[in-house]
């Protein structure tokens, strides 16, 4: 419907910034939801925001260790994820990024793999392990899926994009560490559009 959800956590021991705001394509506030605490609907340090197909709003938080669902309009609806590092548990989540099928991709980022999930956190696959090596990362973070279905992968310690099967398999991997065209410094976030361009995000 136009609308757009943006993301903001504050400085460390600033909480008052720690919101969803909620805004139309011409700029006009609709609200904010999300603020700060350890209950149900609430955030503290907040990483990235997704739209599921039914308009469903994903946040996920690196502190909590969860992923908070709400509805369109910002109420809460449920949260999923727990702390660990076994199939299906989260270690600071970064990213979200969804598929055709509404399944979710989270960048999981303190546990160097990218895990898939159903929209209700029904653990279904996940790739990645600690290293330099292909299909292996260093503190992962921005992660999409492109109109291919490939998943591309914002790999930011090892300073390159790498990109994967729907299921996981490694396929190719793109930039090395640099400042020079082409090169990368800790890239944070990458999207991928209708031709095959690839954007990234050089933090």
């Amino acid at each position: 419907d136009g609308r757009l959800y943006t993301v903001s956590r504050s400085l460390e021991g600033d909480n008052r910034g720690i919101r969803v705001t909620m805004f139309d394509l011409d700029s006009e506030y609709v609200g904010t939801f999300g603020h700060y605490g350890e209950e149900d609907g609430q955030l503290v340090w907040p990483t990235a925001v997704a739209v599921d197909s039914d308009g469903q709003v994903f946040v996920s938080d690196e502190y909590l260790h969860r992923i908070s669902v709400f509805d369109p309009d910002g109420g809460f609806a449920g949260r999923w994820g727990a702390y660990g590092a076994e199939p299906g548990q989260l270690n600071g989540p970064a990213s979200l990024a969804f598929d055709a099928e509404d399944n979710v991709y989270v960048s999981d980022h303190q546990n160097d793999r990218i895990q898939k999930f159903s929209r209700d956190g029904r653990y279904i696959s996940g790739f990645g392990a600690t290293g330099l090596g292909e299909g292996q990362f260093d503190l992962p973070w921005g992660v999409t899926v492109a109109p291919s279905g490939d998943v591309y992968v914002a790999d930011w310690r090892n300073d390159r994009i790498q990109r994967f099967s729907a299921g996981g398999e490694f396929k190719a991997a793109y930039g090395s560490s640099g400042r020079g065209d082409g090169e990368f410094h800790r890239p944070a976030s990458v999207a991928v559009d209708d031709d095959g361009y690839v954007y990234v995000a050089d933090w």
